[in-house]
């Protein structure tokens, strides 16, 4: 009984999951951020750097500057360099903020 149920969940998640596929946009911002190094290996992964990508659309729609975003980030350097790489991704032609 428990297999089928979790199989029946599977199916249902590989279903709910097949439903939602990158937009032209959004591959764009995947793919400028795994040609510069980020693994981004499954859709998930791949969601949830959007979500922060457009979040940075937000912001810069909103006013904040590039360097606000970069510079306001707790950490170190390797943080301000992502929050930069995620910057460029969003901004790249064709990409979110487009």
């Amino acid at each position: 009984m428990a297999a089928g149920v979790a199989l029946l969940v599977g199916a249902a998640t590989g279903v709910a999951g097949a439903e939602r596929a990158l937009t032209a946009q959004e591959q764009v911002f995947v793919s400028y951020l795994q040609a510069h190094g980020e693994l981004l290996n499954d859709l998930d992964q791949q969601l949830a750097a959007v979500d922060v990508g457009k979040a940075d659309c937000s912001a810069l729609a909103s006013g904040v500057t590039r360097e606000q975003l970069s510079e306001g980030l707790p950490g170190g350097a390797a943080e301000k360099e992502e929050a930069v790489l995620f910057l460029d991704a969003a901004t790249a032609p064709g990409s979110l903020c487009g």
